[in-house]
């Protein structure tokens, strides 16, 4: 009865945490969280829970993703490359990573999980460095800012409209 009082009681307080920022699974202002962890509570009572690791050598980073039923049990756990961060969008968790080209261009790859299995539900690459994930019901915006590409140039911020499947909607320059 003791460790069933104990494992609530840490389920509720992180719940707590993780329902701070408005239960939107990120930090204010929609874009990615970078650093050591967040929780994410879903509409069922699953808990998300990430932790990103960076290997200093290599400078790579790592985001261990853990789902806890409301029962407190494990459900599944799964691994990305990715700065850390995640967004909740209908039944994905959805991650951000980047590259960037030594002539400044960038290139973001958004990579769904299925909360249900925490499969790999989609990817999808989008060039631009993307600032926010804003999810709606049929899917996700994505902000996106692509770099000047000459000395003096003008940045540009896109909007694309994504699906629940990752296909694009319709894009905008915003």
């Amino acid at each position: 009865m003791k460790r069933i009082l104990t494992t609530t009681f840490a389920l509720m307080l992180l719940a707590s945490i993780a329902s701070a920022d408005g239960g939107r699974g990120g930090p204010p202002g929609g874009g990615p969280e970078f650093g050591g962890g967040n929780a994410i509570v879903g509409g069922n009572g699953t808990l998300f829970i990430t932790r990103t690791t960076i290997d200093t050598g290599t400078r790579t980073s790592s985001t261990t993703v853990t789902a806890i039923s409301p029962a407190g049990s494990t459900l599944w756990t799964a691994t990305l490359s990715t700065r850390g961060g995640l967004r909740l969008s209908g039944s994905n968790l959805i991650s951000v990573s980047e590259t960037r080209a030594s002539d400044g261009t960038v290139t973001s790859t958004l990579t769904a999980l299925s909360t249900a299995t925490g499969a790999v539900a989609w990817t999808r690459t989008i060039s631009g460095d993307v600032m926010g994930l804003e999810p709606f019901s049929g899917g996700t915006y994505v902000i996106v800012v692509t770099p000047a590409t000459t000395t003096g140039g003008t940045a540009t911020r896109s909007i694309t409209a994504l699906d629940n499947s990752g296909n694009v909607l319709w894009t905008i320059t915003a």
